[in-house]
């Protein structure tokens, strides 16, 4: 009866199932072979005989690899324990024995003392390493890279069998009992795996070999999820105005970085160009028990040994199309994760400010990021230049995960002012009230901007008037604005801006052909009011509009707006359209506001003088009676 001794090559980190590229990872675990004795009895075999043993490899990445098992000792089995030990046809047994005599290495490994040049002393070297340790994975992992670096010879391939809905099999028989090195020789570049597999991993393991031994290859990858913080949760989309704040959060894991000599640990993110770093990146740590412990920021421009932080963040770049770029640089990495144990929660912070420039489609305003990570620690790699040793150079051995996105949305509100026949008109002035607002986008016809040579003045009611103050009619005027003249734009105009007052509010014109847009709007009620109606026409009533979501803002669904009389709603571009109709009044001409309150006064005189007249012929008919 064979013995079958299951080994299962296990990560600490959490396997995030999505698909990422180029990943070659190094296990060194010691098998169950390697730590208890096959029992005789179990096998029915006399002592000292030869054992023919079958190996497979059970990977469920569902990827091709190139496994091969290079013998380094072979024996014959003694009541399960190899005996009559050789070396094996793989292995360059001088270059061994002087690499496990070398000071660092002996230190890697947790040895010390001559080891002789012989098969049994090795033998003895595989078999006595301090399983108990905390240090051993990192041990037995350098172990196996010293091997590596001395195996010799053609390997005995592990033939790729018939594959499965779960796994593939890998596997060689009739292999002769003794200590073996797999590895997965897999050339580069590394094929990708799909979206629920990960990739395929490159692997070195020692293994005992006194009978029938399946190995399952289990792959756990580094994974990055990128978040918006929003009332305290975490979201994939939002809604937010025009100079509203974002807070961004970007989780991932300490790496296992056993066998590594050294570490790249990267993380890239671009902010759409709707959205402004507001430059206040903070990075923790937080230990499976304990308090977080938040990061140093290098200082520096140059970032080299001495080290002056535990990160850097390299200077944001921006481009008109793709936005700010940002770069997180884990300085040395292999030291300041040494601190911490592999699945540690790693998260970095920051914030960004929806500015102007922000869409209003689906499309929305993204925000994407990845981690770019050493993947073979048998390579060691080149930093990108001698100022940034710590960001990967060209051809350097690293993976990547997939882009993490997420994004908010932001509407708009379109005004066309017609007359009572549909025709376009200018001269109206609309105040768009609610305090959600922050800074609008605006796109009217003209706007009134301060000139010492223009020709108009700011009156109280917001209007503006060509007549100047006298000190009768002082009291009509904008006390902030006194002294000051204005100019009238003509030309159509973009602009945005901050909006005042309790409730906030902003205002503008109408453009020539009637319309004015407000954008960067989020979520609220809106009080839309005609301050100013064209000459000859009775300005219309408020306008209540409110904006909500039918549903949570999402990648796939988009805002899901929705607005009070949403049948004006504009899905292509996410816009409420409003009509306002105007009629003409009995009401005089209005000349930037004081005609129309020169009006009121003789209107009122008019009253009053009618009233008077009709007393007084009361009175007169009275005393004719």
């Amino acid at each position: 009866m064979n013995i079958r001794i299951r080994t299962i090559n296990k990560y600490n980190m959490k396997n995030g199932g999505n698909l990422m590229k180029n990943y070659k990872r190094s296990l060194a675990i010691l098998t169950a072979a390697l730590l208890a004795a096959t029992p005789l009895a179990a096998t029915g075999l006399t002592a000292l005989e030869a054992v023919a043993a079958d190996l497979s490899i059970t990977d469920s990445d569902k990827q091709a690899h190139d496994y091969n098992a290079y013998q380094i000792i072979k024996g014959t089995l003694d009541n399960g324990e190899l005996k009559n030990l050789s070396w094996g046809a793989n292995i360059n047994s001088d270059a061994l024995v002087t690499a496990l005599n070398n000071a660092d290495n002996q230190a890697a490994i947790g040895i010390s003392g001559t080891v002789a040049n012989s098969v049994d002393a090795v033998a003895k070297v595989l078999s006595e390493i301090d399983k108990t340790s905390d240090d051993y994975p990192k041990q037995i992992e350098k172990l196996a890279k010293i091997i590596a670096s001395c195996k010799t010879g053609t390997a005995t391939d592990l033939d790729q069998g018939n594959t499965d809905a779960t796994a593939d099999t890998f596997s060689a028989t009739g292999l002769d009992t003794g200590w073996y090195l797999i590895l997965d020789e897999t050339p580069a570049p590394l094929a990708t795996g799909d979206a629920t597999t990960g990739v395929r991993v490159k692997s070195a393991d020692i293994l005992k070999l006194t009978g029938d031994t399946e190995i399952n290859a289990k792959h756990s990858l580094p994974t990055l999820e990128k978040k918006i913080v929003e009332n305290s949760s975490e979201v994939d989309a939002n809604t937010a105005a025009i100079g509203d704040v974002v807070t961004y959060v970007i989780k991932t894991k300490v790496p296992d970085i056993t066998g590594y000599d050294k570490y790249f640990f990267v993380v890239d993110d671009t902010l759409s160009p709707g959205l402004t770093y507001n430059g206040d990146i903070a990075v923790t740590i937080k230990p499976q028990t304990g308090d977080a412990v938040t990061l140093t920021k290098d200082p520096d421009t140059t970032y080299t040994n001495p080290y002056n932080g535990d990160y850097y963040v390299d200077p944001p770049t921006y481009n008109e199309s793709t936005g700010t770029a940002i770069k997180v640089v884990f300085e040395n990495a292999i030291d300041v994760f040494d601190d911490y144990k592999a699945g540690d929660d790693i998260t970095i912070t920051y914030t960004a400010t929806v500015n102007s420039n922000a869409v209003i489609t689906n499309q929305g305003n993204p925000n994407t990021a990845k981690l770019t990570y050493s993947n073979d620690p048998n390579t060691t790699g080149n930093g990108k230049d001698e100022g940034h040793p710590d960001e990967p150079g060209s051809g350097a051995p690293t993976g990547e995960t997939p882009w993490d996105t997420v994004k908010t949305f932001t509407t708009a509100i379109k005004i066309k002012k017609v007359d009572q026949d549909g025709n376009k008109l200018t001269g109206a002035k609309f105040k768009l009230e609610c305090n959600s607002l922050n800074e609008v986008k605006v796109t009217s016809g003209y706007k009134f901007v301060e000139d010492t040579n223009g020709d108009y003045y700011l009156l109280k009611d917001g209007s503006y008037t060509t007549t100047e103050p006298t000190a009768t009619n002082a009291d009509l005027y904008d006390t902030a604005a006194s002294g000051k003249k204005f100019k009238k734009t003509e030309a159509e105009d973009t602009y945005t801006e901050k909006a005042t007052g309790s409730p906030l509010a902003v205002e503008a014109l109408v453009d020539s052909n009637g319309y004015i847009t407000f954008t960067g709007l989020k979520a609220g009620e809106y009080t839309l009011t005609e301050t100013q109606a064209p000459n000859g026409y009775n300005a219309g009533t408020p306008i209540t509009i409110t904006i909500s979501n039918s549903a949570a803002p999402s990648l796939e669904g988009g805002p899901n707006w929705t607005y009070s009389g949403g049948k004006n709603f504009d899905t292509t571009d996410n816009t409420y359209l409003v009509e306002v109709e105007n009629r003409y009044g009995a009401t005089l001409p209005s000349t930037g506001g004081i005609g129309t309150k020169l009006f009121y006064i003789f209107g009122s005189l008019l009253v009053v003088g009618s009233g008077v007249l009709l007393i007084t012929k009361k009175r007169m008919n009275t005393k004719e009676n």
